[in-house]
This record gives C-alpha cells, sequence and structure tokens, in this order.
C-alpha cells in the first residue's frame, strides 16, 4: 500500500505534521496516558501520552496508518486506520524473543524475524555475504548457481542423514554438500565459488552444541591446480578480510551488539590432528580412536593456542571419499578444518581432492558404500577431472562468530534446528 508523504520512524525528527505507516511493537498504559512503541523498516520509535488513540482497542503486531502532530516525543493523533488487526494474544512476542526458549523461538521464526534484534543480525549477514562475494570477485572467482538435488550428495557428513525425495520416480537426495559439482565445474571454470544451501537431518543430541543447522549456507570455494596450502592461505586472508572490513566499516551493528570484535592476526596457528589429540588429551579431552575432534575439543584447541587454529591432515577413515591421502603418510588426508574461539568451533572444512578415477573408487569402496550410487561422478572422473583444492565456510556460524551471538539459530531467519518440529 502507497501512503502518500509517508515519514520513516527514524527520519521524522521535524516537528508538526507526520504520517506513519507502522506496525505497533509496543503499548503500554501509564498515569500518563498510553505509551505506543511503533516499528517499520527504519526502526523502533517510543511516542509517549499519545492522544487520540484511547478508544481504539489495540493490540501489537497490528498494522497501523497514523496521521497527526509530533513535538518532542508526543504524538497527537487526527487520524488512524487499523490496516491489519493482529489478535490480543500472540504466542511469540517480537519485541522480547528468547533464544534460550529454542522449540518457540524456532516454532514462531515468523514472528522473531519482526524483532529488531534479529533485523539487525539479517542486515548483518548481508554485509558478511558481500565481503565474501568482495573478496572472492577480486581473486578471479565465478559464482555459480548451485543445484538442489542430486542421485547422490555429500557421504561425509559426521553422523547426520541425508534426507531423499522422488524425481520422476527415482530417488534423489537433497543438497548435503555440493562438493562433487565443485570438482566438475573446476574443470573449465578453474575458480569457482557457489553460495550454496544444504540440507541434513542432524542427530537430536547436536542441538545441545548451540552451533548446528539442519538447513544451512555454505560458500563452496573450489580452485583447479591448487594444493591445500593455497586453499589454506586463501581462506585466512578471506576471514581477515570480512573482518577487517566489517571492524572498520559496520561499527554501528558491532556496537549494536556491544561486540568487541578484533581482526585475528596472520599467520594462524597450523597443528596437525595428532599433535590435536596430544594437546587435547593433556588437558582432559579424549578424542575417540579414528573419529573427528569432538565439538568439545574443537572449541577447546583456539583457547589453547589464543586465536584461530587450522587442524590438517585427518586419518582418511574420519573423512568423505573425495580428499586425496597424503603421499608421505600414508592414511592420512591432505585436509584441514579451521576453528575458530570463543567456543566458536569450526567454520571451515575443506582440502585437496582426490581425481583419479581408481582412486576414487577405492575410497569410495573404503566406506562401504556402493561405487554404482556416484555412477555419474565416476563417469565424470574416467573423462578426467583436474586436481583441486577447496573448502566450504558455514555463512551462520560465521555471522555467530562476528556478532557475538549465542545461538547460530539466531543467525538464520527460518532455522531447521536438530530435533526440533514441526517449523516454517
Amino acid at each position: 500500500m502507497k501512503v502518500k508523504d509517508r515519514t520513516y520512524l527514524a527520519e521524522a525528527p521535524k516537528e508538526g505534521e507526520v504520517t506513519f505507516l507502522s506496525w505497533i511493537h509496543g503499548l503500554r498504559v501509564t498515569k500518563d496516558g498510553l505509551t505506543i512503541k511503533l516499528r517499520d523498516v527504519s526502526g523502533v520509535k517510543e511516542f509517549k501520552a499519545v492522544r487520540g488513540l484511547e478508544k481504539l482497542k489495540l493490540s501489537k503486531e497490528s498494522l497501523i496508518l497514523i496521521r497527526g502532530f509530533k513535538k518532542g516525543d508526543e504524538l497527537t493523533v487526527k487520524e488512524v486506520k487499523v490496516l491489519v488487526r493482529a489478535p490480543p494474544k500472540l504466542p511469540l512476542d517480537p519485541e522480547r524473543p528468547e533464544p534460550d526458549k529454542v522449540e518457540d523461538f524456532v516454532k514462531y521464526s515468523y514472528l522473531t524475524i519482526r524483532s529488531p534484534k534479529y533485523v539487525k543480525v539479517f542486515k548483518a549477514q548481508q554485509y558478511v555475504l558481500k565481503y565474501i562475494r568482495d573478496f572472492l570477485y577480486e581473486r578471479g572467482f565465478t559464482e555459480l548457481l548451485s543445484p538442489l538435488i542430486s542421485p547422490c550428495s555429500d557421504p561425509g557428513l559426521r553422523g547426520a542423514k541425508k534426507l531423499r525425495t522422488s524425481f520422476y520416480g527415482r530417488t534423489y537426495e537433497l543438497m548435503s554438500s555440493v562438493i562433487m559439482f565443485k570438482q566438475t565445474a573446476v574443470a573449465s571454470l578453474e575458480k569457482i565459488f557457489f553460495v550454496a544451501r544444504n540440507v541434513r537431518e542432524e542427530p537430536k543430541e547436536n542441538l545441545s552444541t548451540g552451533r548446528h543447522l539442519c538447513e544451512f549456507t555454505q560458500v563452496d570455494v573450489e580452485w583447479a591446480f591448487a594444493d591445500m596450502w593455497d586453499a589454506i592461505k586463501l581462506g585466512e586472508e578471506l576471514i581477515t578480510y570480512v573482518i577487517e572490513r566489517f571492524v572498520d566499516e559496520r561499527k554501528d551493528l558491532l556496537k549494536e551488539f556491544d561486540r568487541d570484535l578484533e581482526v585475528p592476526k596472520r599467520p594462524f596457528k597450523i597443528i596437525s590432528y595428532d599433535d590435536a589429540v596430544r594437546e587435547l588429551a593433556k588437558v582432559g579431552i579424549e578424542t575417540p580412536k579414528g573419529k573427528e575432534l569432538t565439538f568439545e575439543g574443537e572449541a577447546k584447541l583456539p583457547e589453547l593456542y589464543g586465536g584461530p587454529v587450522w587442524i590438517t591432515m585427518y586419518p582418511k577413515e574420519t573423512r568423505g571419499f573425495y580428499y586425496i591421502e597424503d603421499g608421505e603418510r600414508r592414511g592420512y588426508n591432505r585436509d584441514f578444518n579451521l576453528l575458530l574461539p570463543e567456543g566458536q568451533g569450526e567454520v571451515i572444512d575443506g582440502g585437496e581432492r582426490e581425481y583419479r578415477y581408481e582412486e576414487i573408487v577405492r575410497r569410495i569402496k573404503g566406506m562401504g558404500e556402493d561405487p554404482a550410487t556416484y555412477s555419474w561422478f565416476l563417469e565424470l572422473a574416467k573423462v578426467g577431472i583436474p586436481p583441486s583444492s577447496g573448502f566450504g565456510l558455514g555463512v551462520e556460524r560465521f555471522t555467530k562468530y562476528i556478532l557475538g551471538l549465542k545461538y547460530i539459530w539466531e543467525a538464520a531467519p527460518f532455522p531447521k534446528v536438530p530435533g526440533i518440529v514441526p517449523s516454517p
């Protein structure tokens, strides 16, 4: 609906006649009269001792058109129309959403997104994505549109399950990772990335970590003819670039979240998986033999080293078939994870890719998988794919870290979290 001469709340400093098309964000009756908070895309404005609304039965989250006169924080109403009347009781109050109450937060995310706090979160996330894209574009990477379904997807999901759908009578998988498509694309474009949506059914117990989503976004980067050290350097430069730009250009948002964000110093610490296991054991954190580091261990290592930490050379049985085995340390991959401090844990996962047909088949069989499941990718491997390296960066986790949020579901507008249904 168009409103002639509409005044946005945050842009109405002048005394005099105003027109607001706004949501009622808050209502309170005091001895001095009605206090009302109005909300629009520009923010929230509170008016005290409002005259002209006393007889209307207004409710929070109703959409109203007000014409009147403003003097300071007082508003005298000349005309008011209720365009959308909300019920008197809401299942969740957008004025005070509580992320600790995760079931309500997720179930009523269609109301949570109206909260001014989360409006700021998603504006911040927009800048995170912009800076990531700027960095990659400047370095010659081409952005591709990501697929949503495929006959096969990533099997290396750390205990999560893949979801499936029927497609013209055939079973297809919802995309849990675009790894095979990345290897496919660099055969022509050499340096590519996707901003890819991924879906996985995480174990219910992963809800307790506060950093797992079942539907999430990854910036998936792949670089033909690069090795793992090229990819590590690229990932490190990307992380520091984004944080540096955010600190320089978005001080307003950091202030809103009372966030004292520092640009991490490069180079980041690099340790092997075996060294990480030994260091964690010294502080009483055991790693199950032949398994990835525990979530507790991933959170602890940056604390031990005082900043971001790269973990390299994971045992090959802990990871997907698409990593290449190290030529000097048999049984270990040429791969890596980046762990961020403050309990964040893993934010980047990647490595050097296996590209040889016979070795891919061997690795698939070694995982107990049927090579026929990956028929299209194996057909491609017979034709030939280049050696490459790359990584995936979790956008919601990175947003959580930059703003200092407590839970990852605060960094997703319509979060799907382990074990909680139904949700939008």
